[in-house]
Formats: structure tokens, sequence, C-alpha cells
């Protein structure tokens, strides 16, 4: 587990950390702001302040009570994570408690929530809840710990994160203290994937593609986003067909692991798709006038003819079609070549006007 001070979030974490000492604290938090920016590591810092010894403060990372956080040990500090359990969702069984005879196969067998709140802090001081992606908390969930934010017991925070707050139900979040957080300076996201052994040309692009959110840019290398940009400038250069493309982003390796051999191909397909409407979009942008330096895929907008704003549209409404057509279980092959011919048909639009 990593709980490393947060590049960008410091000021914030520290006047958390004032609050606790001035008794003051909410005892339910809300991290909110974009994916990857850190929100997470940022509540876990949080609760190492608040469980160390010396604390509540920044954790001295040398005491006893940090020593069990950091191993991941420490009785006084619970943290859901449904992909971690092996979970698309976090289901009531991460909340409320449940007989095991009560559960199904496939169920989160693990303790809940409830079980950890109704026992006494071990060592005396706090008491630390942090939910990752609370946006995965399904209604029966939500409903379900809408009790434990009724009912706060003394010296507990119950910290959630997401980067999607809107899918939480309205009860919930008129419940909790919103802390919203935001991107991290290009310096600071280079700084975080320079720590991660990223190149230093490498760390570049991914910064600005993610936007400055560090965890997003690990994502998108893990997921070959370099060599699938290739993909996408050189189609838009009409110097690579639809179906040479397609074969090449077959090949393209990543991390693409899914429960079967067709959901990892989905996540393949996915990430091609956010990945191209990430770059039609800043190819529309600078169509209608926005800066290309300011643009993260900028650079592939240079050679765009003029009006190409309408064909661009066009292949958008394509692509974003092919996107929403993921879930549902359609091929992802022919997803893919649908999305790829559209944007193949673009390029050659463009060569012929240039």
């Amino acid at each position: 587990m990593s709980f490393d001070a947060p590049l960008g979030h410091g000021e914030r974490l520290a006047g958390l950390l004032q609050s606790a000492r001035d008794e003051r604290l909410a005892h339910a938090l809300l991290f909110t702001g974009p994916a990857g920016i850190g929100k997470f590591m940022t509540m876990r810092r949080l609760a190492i302040g608040l469980l160390c010894e010396r604390g509540p403060g920044d954790p001295c990372l040398a005491c006893g009570s940090c020593k069990r956080v950091l191993s991941g040990n420490h009785p006084d500090l619970f943290e859901v994570d449904a992909p971690a359990a092996g979970q698309d969702q976090i289901t009531v069984h991460f909340i409320a408690h449940r007989p095991p005879e009560k559960k199904k196969p496939g169920d989160y067998k693990g303790p809940a929530i409830e079980d950890f709140l109704v026992l006494r802090a071990r060592e005396g001081g706090y008491r630390v809840v942090l939910v990752r992606e609370a946006e995965r908390m399904n209604e029966s969930a939500q409903n379900a710990f809408l009790k434990m934010l009724e009912e706060p017991t003394a010296r507990t925070i119950i910290a959630l994160e997401s980067s999607r707050p809107g899918t939480l139900l309205p009860t919930v979040r008129s419940r909790v203290v919103t802390i919203e957080l935001g991107p991290l300076s290009l310096a600071d996201t280079r700084a975080v994937l320079h720590e991660q052994g990223v190149p230093a040309a490498e760390a570049e692009e991914l910064a600005r593609w993610s936007g400055g959110a560090p965890g997003s840019a690990l994502a998108l290398r893990g997921h070959g986003a370099p060599a699938m940009r290739a993909i996408l400038s050189e189609v838009l250069a009409g110097t690579l067909d639809a179906g040479s493309a397609a074969s090449r982003v077959w090949d393209v390796d990543g991390r693409f692991q899914g429960k079967t051999p067709a959901a990892g191909a989905r996540l393949r397909v996915r990430v091609f798709l956010d990945l191209g409407l990430a770059v039609l979009g800043d190819l529309l942008r600078a169509s209608a006038g926005v800066p290309d330096a300011s643009l993260a895929h900028g650079d592939l907008a240079r050679s765009l003819p003029p009006d190409s704003g309408a064909p661009l549209e066009r292949c958008m409404a394509q692509w974003l079609a092919a996107r929403q057509d993921v879930p549902l279980n359609m091929s992802p092959e022919a997803l893919l070549d649908r999305a790829l011919l559209a944007l193949g048909a673009l390029g050659a639009a463009q060569v012929a006007a240039r």
C-alpha cells in the first residue's frame, strides 16, 4: 500500500489534519475530482496521519502505529476496494454484516464495514474507513451505508473517493463533506511518472495526455496508449488503412486481462476507442479555434485542412456510437472495424483536401 505524501494535494491534506487537531474534522468525507489524480492516496495519507502515535498530523512513519498501517495490519483501519477483492461492484456485502449462509457463490466473502465498526478502537484513537471508487456502490449498498453516516460513532472517520460523485444517491451526498481535488501540474505529474520509472520523453507525453492525472497516465501506459496513438495518427494522416490498423491494435502489448478472453478483447477496444475520442475531441476543438498548444493532442491538429469541423463531427458521432455499444456485448472486432473505417474515411478526406 502507498502512503506517500501525494504531490499537489499537500495543502488540502494539511488543512484536514489541522481540523482533526482542532477536533473539527467531519466524520464523513467525500474526495472528488478527476480519475487518477491521487484522491485515494490522499485519503490514505490522511488515515496514517490520524492513526500516527504523534498525530493527528503529518505521520512520522516510524512509530508502531505507522508501521502497522504501512504493513497493512493496523486494526483500526478498514479499506473497501472492490476490484482488489475481485468484485466489479461494491455490494451490500461490503457494507452490512450478512451471515455466510446468506451469501451466494461469487458474492464478496470478506468482512464488512459494519463488522469493523462494532469493534472498539484497538489502539484507543481513531477508527478510519476508506472506500475506493465509491461510484461502484449499488443502490442497496448505498442505502445500507446511510445508517452509518446518520449514526456516527465517536472518533470514527469515513472517507469515500469518487471521480463520479453524481452516481451517488442524493441522500448519501447530503451527509458527507465534499473535498474537491484538482489535477496535478504537468511538472508534478512528470515527477510521479519519473518515480515510477517512466522514461522522460514518455513521461512528458503521458502527463499531457492524462491532463495532470498520474494514475490515468500509468493506466494509459499499461494499456499501450503510445502505440495506440501512433496507429490513430497514421490513420488520420492517410498512411495506414483501416484493416491494417485493426491488426496492429490487436497486436498492441498491454494489460488487457478480463474474466474471459471476450472481456479482455472488449477492454482493449474500449481503451482504444476512449483514446480515439480524446484525440477527435481535441481535433474538433482545434478546428473551432482553440490553440493547438493548449490541447493534449494538439500536435495531431496542426495538419488539419480548413473546414474540418463537419467531417470531424461525423466521425466523432460514429466513434461515440461504437463506444456506447461496447458494454452491450457486441463483437469487439466489429466495433473496432466500424470505428477505424470511419477514421480512415476522415483521413482520406483530409488528404484529398490538402
